[in-house]
């Protein structure tokens, strides 16, 4: 960041990237609409490669959380790191790469992000930009085409712009940068790993560096609080889809990049409350943790549940992957196995529980004993399968032994109730919009593999919300519903005000006899959220509402 020649490129694009605002921004999630999730399955990176990633992802926050190098790897780890790092004639480690000869990455980037070919233009011209300037700072300490250097930008960048903190010293980025090269060295496959892949996330890394700087610039440069507040969203949606990190969970304080310490595990329901999170993560608080140590946080392609060192994976339900599982059987448990856990782990056999352990249901649960494919750490994983609408559920538990996860997990029951942990709190400025329950032309959630809705069975009823943003509503309820727990034809209007606090929505002017009082819920589906409704006096009322686009 300290490169004036980097900032300056970045600035001049940014007076024509400023223009892009109306249509990236959305302004009734509040949220930016970038396509992070989607550029690694874009750019086809092999599997091994996604794995290596997302197992840094999760190194990555242990390592920001030591206040030293030296505490983690020793001072003769870090004197070898730093010998190796510091000059252009230095032993390369993993974290280096030789660039391929022809790559098209900005381009794919800008595909990913941009939301039509003028933004997709402009993205490309800002990305490759960004990388004339990142490469010509990182050239003369020898650091050119290193994955270390390309996330230490990444990171500092991002972390600063969310906390609108004056850049990290030289000390704190140099510190990390030796913390992600002795990750990179310890990472397990990490030489096996292609230079074109090494190229594509180092490439990602820097495009997403320039986005929240570009806003951000423009914001101080105009003192536009607006332009700050996309900055923001940008940077926390972006630290949030890329590593996984809680931005109101980071900063750097003196020389070292820290993270908050993780909440006791008998807390309450709590939400932590960020900007923003990325497309499609349009809500405001998107982790809970719940009062028995389980906290949830949604991502990509699932909701990740963790307690104690169990890590549990509720993957949404996906139209690519359901459309190709196997015909005329029922036996669809092999098929998810492989999808889901092989991938990640290598396994022994898998194996069924004696039945008389579990309660009958739909499908059994496999389980075997398993090697992290990225670690190299013993493991025991299961997977249960759920089946809603013809959409499956697949959970998968990753823990670090056969007796934690008996002890947690003692029958199927207990392992497809972790869906009910898929749960979010709701906040006022989130509602803000219109919601349907059945209008599919204008769901504004769709599965991004297809184009399908994800999990949304067709109904014979209309709810419909408009939330605005001065506390005020209308809604319409038409067709045959079960409105108010009984059957009925017609169509029935309301107008109020509405107060929406975690886990409660209140709406003013239901009638004499209906309070306006739900609970309230966000759950998180493949591509967005569903909002979740129920009548607190009326049992048989219950709403699933989707966004719709405006």
């Amino acid at each position: 960041m300290k490169n004036q020649h980097y900032l300056t490129l970045i600035f001049t694009i940014m007076l024509m990237t400023i223009g892009l605002q109306a249509q990236t921004y959305n302004s009734n999630a509040g949220g930016y609409n970038g396509g992070y999730g989607q550029v690694y399955q874009s750019f086809g990176l092999a599997q091994a490669t996604i794995s290596m990633q997302q197992n840094t992802q999760m190194q990555i926050q242990k390592l920001m959380m030591q206040q030293a190098m030296e505490k983690k790897f020793g001072k003769a780890a870090v004197a070898k790191v730093q010998s190796g790092s510091n000059t252009k004639t230095a032993t390369k480690g993993p974290a280096f790469f030789t660039p391929v000869s022809k790559s098209d990455n900005f381009k794919i980037i800008a595909d990913s992000v941009g939301q039509d070919a003028e933004q997709r233009t402009l993205f490309k011209q800002l990305f490759s930009e960004a990388k004339k300037g990142f490469d010509a700072e990182m050239a003369p300490k020898g650091r050119k085409n290193n994955l270390a250097a390309a996330m230490t930008f990444f990171i500092a960048s991002t972390v600063t712009v969310y906390n609108d903190d004056p850049e990290p010293s030289d000390e704190a980025t140099e510190n990390l940068f030796q913390a992600l090269t002795a990750m990179y060295e310890e990472t397990p496959g990490m030489t096996e790993v292609p230079n074109r892949d090494k190229q594509f996330l180092h490439d990602a890394f820097v495009s997403f560096s320039a986005i929240p700087l570009t806003f951000y610039m423009a914001a101080k440069e105009k003192d536009d609080a607006e332009m700050m507040k996309l900055a923001k969203v940008t940077a926390g949606a972006l630290l949030l889809e890329i590593l996984k990190i809680n931005p109101n969970d980071v900063r750097f304080e003196g020389s070292t990049l820290k993270l908050k310490t993780a909440p006791s595990s008998n807390e309450a329901p709590q939400n932590t409350a960020p900007q923003q999170t990325s497309s499609g993560y349009g809500i405001t608080k998107f982790t809970t943790t719940f009062d028995d140590g389980w906290v949830a946080t949604p991502l990509s392609d699932y909701v990740d549940v963790e307690k104690d060192g169990v890590e549990v994976r509720l993957y949404f339900p996906d139209a690519r992957i359901d459309g190709n599982r196997p015909q005329n059987t029922n036996n669809f448990e092999p098929y998810y196995w492989d999808v889901f856990v092989k991938s990640s782990f290598n396994v022994k056999q898998a194996f069924v529980r004696e039945k008389e352990q579990y309660s009958m249901g739909q499908s059994d649960n496999y389980e075997a004993a398993a090697t992290d494919k990225q670690t190299g750490k013993s493991r025991y994983v299961g997977m249960g399968l759920a089946f809603f609408n013809g959409s499956c559920w697949t959970i998968v538990v990753n823990a670090p032994d056969r007796k934690t996860y008996y002890s947690m997990f003692p029958n199927d029951s207990s392992l497809k109730q972790m869906l009910n942990y898929n749960k979010f709190g709701v906040a006022q400025e989130d509602l803000i919009g219109k919601w349907s329950s059945f209008d599919a032309a204008s769901i504004q959630f769709y599965n991004i593999y297809s184009g399908d809705l994800a999990g949304m069975a067709t109904a014979s009823t209309n709810d419909s919300f408009v939330f605005y943003g001065n506390g005020t509503y209308q809604s319409e309820h038409a067709g045959t519903s079960t409105f108010r727990g009984s059957l009925a034809h017609g169509k029935s209007n309301y107008r109020g005000t509405f107060r929406a606090n975690d886990w409660n929505l209140t709406l003013s002017n239901r009638g004499a006899n209906d309070p306006g009082e739900f609970s309230s819920q966000f759950e998180a589906v493949k591509g967005g959220f569903m909002l979740n409704l129920v009548s607190k006096k009326f049992s048989g009322m219950k709403m699933s509402l989707y966004k719709v686009k405006q």
